[in-house]
């Protein structure tokens, strides 16, 4: 082994080890092992930052875009309104959600797919009278099956097809990965709509959300006006009327305790409310109901909803606590609360995991904010106006995915068109955009792309190559494309798929060199090993996002998802061995 072999082999582990931890943000340890590989001399000076000019990075760039612009249609809002009065019950419920996952999740990466639909899933919980709990966690596993059936259902795909172009000179077809992908979502949805409801009876009817729970109804403190017209109405009149929940009245700084028929509404009155937040609005903007403290409005002002995680700094906190730290600049409008309890102020509202708070403000402080206070965005919405339409949106994207399918245009260019289509149509606003662009993934991406490259032009993918050519058979392919795939699902809990995707391409390029395995399916494998990611909650962020919304337990992954990826080793052999006996 030589020096430089030796080096990147102990850059990578390095970084590995250090993703593994979660101590440290991802993109801050690729930038580390970028530069010190680039320090060792492995990394020229010209190659550092050519993976910002990759494919790959591009195209993650437009997916993020459209994925905003298709958030602000509600376009999933709509469809899920006209679809909830059709299911029944559970396995019904089960079914829509991961099948639609799924789907969303081929065209967009998977964790913009799965902050669409998770407002949608917690409004379907609330009207169907289910606790989310036995849905939010089959809803992650579904994304991440479907983000295996095309180039842009995750960023590990397209750095694949990256290494494919580099080995073969052919890309793979938008959907060719779905030979192997669509047999593993469809068998793994199947069991995902079985055993769910067994694995989660713990969760009982009695968590479900009430009717005025979830991400589309909160709590928030606000003001009877003086010229509101609900002023001298009685308590359960104003309820009955303006359609809201009312927890506490607070008037001249003293709560008001007498029973509900009793309390007659005054102007200056403060009302902890609970409803629907679009309810909440109208409202506001009527002037019958504004918040305490008067905020003048800025124009370039948007709400934002933000799902509290489970590191984040906020836990135990209150909402005042959030307010102050917010400063200025950054309102904090409301809180759907896990907690079925709703008393006091809205400023002593606690703080929980799962929580949604609603924040008001500029969206690069909002963003910031979030950052900082371990916070995801849902599906951003502005404050004012009215949703795009959908079906323009929606089409100017489909023909974009279609260009790519049909190999008219490569990825990087179709999708191109589309951003460009969606800005000049008014669809998609690029300034606040790429303001709420995740470029802590992009920023991983362009950085771990001259690592792997480092790791076939040092020869060490040869060598490694070389060391497992010498226990698997040389004479059966079958056995060679297997042992990659278990390698990537053995790897990815503990690490990023992209990270996955970057080390072990080039193992397997290696690999078909040596054994002489199509490498094809080889690439495949490490594809949709590294989104076999159902045995913890840290391996990939969708599965942390919904542990702490459901309220699960480490051991309820693997409960679930180790089944799972069995059954998905099983199909993919099967699959593996008619691609090869071909």
């Amino acid at each position: 082994m030589t020096f430089e072999q030796g080096a990147i082999v102990v850059i990578l582990l390095a970084m590995l080890t250090a993703y593994a931890t979660e101590r440290f943000r991802v993109e801050v340890v690729a930038m580390c092992g970028l530069a010190a590989a680039f320090a060792v001399g492995i990394v020229p000076a010209a190659s550092i930052f050519s993976g910002f000019a990759s494919p790959a990075v591009i195209t993650v760039v437009e997916i993020l875009l459209v994925v905003a612009a298709l958030a602000d249609t509600r376009a999933l809002d709509s469809f899920a309104r006209r679809i909830v009065p059709r299911l029944r019950n559970e396995t019904g419920v089960l079914v829509f959600l991961c099948t639609a996952g799924a789907s969303v999740s081929v065209f967009m990466n998977n964790i913009g797919a799965l902050a669409l639909m998770f407002p949608v899933a917690i409004s379907v919980c609330a009207r169907i009278g289910i606790p989310p709990a036995r849905v939010l966690m089959p809803l992650s596993f579904a994304t991440l099956l479907g983000g295996m059936c095309s180039l842009t259902g995750t960023p590990a795909n397209l750095l694949v097809n990256d290494w494919l172009a580099r080995e073969t000179g052919r890309n793979l077809g938008y959907f060719e990965l779905a030979i192997v992908g669509v047999p593993l979502t469809l068998a793994g949805i199947a069991w995902l709509v079985i055993a769910a409801p067994g694995v989660f009876a713990r969760f009982t009817a009695g968590d479900a959300p009430s009717a005025d729970a979830g991400p589309s109804h909160f709590v928030a403190e606000r003001r009877i006006s003086e010229t509101s017209q609900y002023a001298g109405l009685r308590l359960p009149e104003f309820e009955r009327i303006a359609g809201l929940q009312v927890h506490g009245v607070v008037r001249r700084g003293a709560h008001v305790f007498a029973r509900r028929h009793d309390i007659v509404l005054a102007h200056d009155d403060i009302l902890l409310v609970e409803g629907h937040i679009g309810r909440i609005e109208e409202l506001h903007d009527a002037g019958d109901l504004l918040p305490e403290t008067p905020l003048a409005a800025l124009p370039d002002d948007e709400m934002l909803e933000l799902v509290v995680m489970p590191e984040s700094l906020l836990l135990g906190s209150r909402i005042e606590d959030l307010d102050a730290y917010a400063g200025r600049t950054v309102r904090v409008l409301a809180l759907a609360s896990r907690r079925g309890r709703i008393e006091g102020r809205f400023g002593d509202l606690p703080i929980s995991m799962g929580d949604v708070v609603v924040l008001s403000g500029e969206r690069s402080a909002m963003r910031q904010l979030a950052a900082e206070c371990g916070m995801l965005a849902l599906s951003p919405r502005r404050a004012v106006g009215h949703p795009r339409n959908a079906a323009t949106g929606v089409g100017i994207f489909a023909l974009g995915a279609a260009a790519t399918a049909l190999e008219i245009l490569p990825a990087q260019v179709a999708f191109g068109a589309v951003v460009l289509a969606l800005a000049l149509s008014g669809h998609l606003n690029l300034r606040t955009a790429l303001a709420d662009v995740n470029w802590g993934i992009v920023i991983l991406l362009a950085c771990m792309i001259p690592l792997g490259m480092a790791v076939e032009s040092t020869g060490a993918a040869r060598l490694i190559a070389d060391g497992l050519a010498d226990i698997l058979p040389l004479g059966e392919p079958l056995v060679v494309v297997l042992g990659v795939l278990l390698l990537a699902v053995l790897i990815t809990p503990f690490v990023d798929n992209v990270s996955t995707a970057v080390v072990l391409s080039p193992i397997a390029a290696g690999l078909a060199t040596r054994t002489g395995t199509p490498v094809e399916p080889l690439l495949m494998a490490v594809a949709i090993g590294a989104s076999l990611d159902f045995l913890t909650p840290f391996g990939h962020h969708n599965n942390a996002v919904v542990m702490g919304a459901g309220g699960y337990r480490f051991m309820d992954f693997p409960r679930l998802g180790a089944p799972l990826t069995a059954i998905c080793l099983l199909v993919a052999a099967a699959v593996f061995a008619a691609m090869l006996a071909v």
